[in-house]
């Protein structure tokens, strides 16, 4: 009787551990399942929003005239001087204008790069002769945290990133991750929005948080399996091993 009982608690605690080795070894996730062929979807332009701090180049032939207005008309090296270029960069207010010398406020916030652009083309041509306008945000940044490798925020100097290349700066997803309910947090005019989103879902491309915003904040939550795993079985594994030892000792 005591042998059988033995016998019968070794499989149950082999079985423990294969359930634990099959639930740890569970979590190879497949992105976009099905995914169509020729799929494509539009790559929106970034939208200034208030808070924002624009780097704004204007130039013409005759360049003594614009001096006043390019601030960091000289320095062309983007990446090394980021943070001098932010610093001598012209601020968004709660309002959504921006002020410049001469020109006064002028309306940003609402407007994508080119159309803030165009438009200060046609306040500036008073003042300087067939200006040329280009415009970028500074400060153009998304975090993510969570279950990737490498979390943390980034500079995202082309104005445009999508979630999937995010994840992919990020280190990729770790073991525990599930794609399948992302959570992205959005500032939206004022007012901060939450969304699930499903990487496991291909339609998912065409949603509009496919491409990140500025300061978007992106949340990788862990699987279920990985919580149990790691928080409930994991941590009691000292214990259950300590009690079956204990109960092979006594009915030995």
């Amino acid at each position: 009787m005591k042998i059988t009982f033995i016998l019968n608690l070794k499989i149950h605690i082999n079985i423990l551990f294969l359930l634990l080795l099959f639930t740890s070894c569970s979590n190879n996730k497949l992105l976009f399942k099905n995914i169509p062929e020729n799929l494509t979807t539009e790559m929106p332009e970034a939208i200034i929003t208030n808070g924002d701090i624009l780097d704004i180049n204007i130039s013409s032939l005759n360049r003594e005239s614009t001096m006043i207005f390019s601030q960091n008309s000289n320095n062309n090296n983007w990446s090394q001087n980021l943070e001098t270029r932010i610093i001598d960069g012209y601020l968004v207010d709660s309002s959504g204008n921006i002020e410049m010398p001469i020109v006064g406020s002028i309306k940003a916030s609402g407007l994508t790069c080119f159309e803030f652009s165009e438009l200060l083309k046609i306040s500036l041509k008073e003042y300087v002769l067939n200006p040329t306008v280009r415009t970028k945000i500074l400060n153009f940044r998304v975090s993510i945290l969570g279950e990737v490798n490498n979390p943390g925020t980034f500079s995202v100097i082309n104005q445009n990133i999508s979630l999937t290349e995010l994840i992919s700066k990020a280190g990729g997803f770790t073991n525990s991750a599930n794609p399948s309910k992302i959570l992205i947090i959005r500032d939206a005019n004022n007012e901060v929005e939450t969304h699930y989103v499903d990487l496991t879902n291909y339609e998912f491309i065409y949603s509009e948080y496919y491409y990140l915003k500025q300061n978007d904040e992106v949340y990788v939550k862990p699987d279920k399996a990985s919580l149990v795993f790691d928080f409930g079985i994991l941590r009691n594994i000292s214990a259950i091993a300590l009690l079956a030892t204990t109960l092979i000792l006594i009915f030995r």
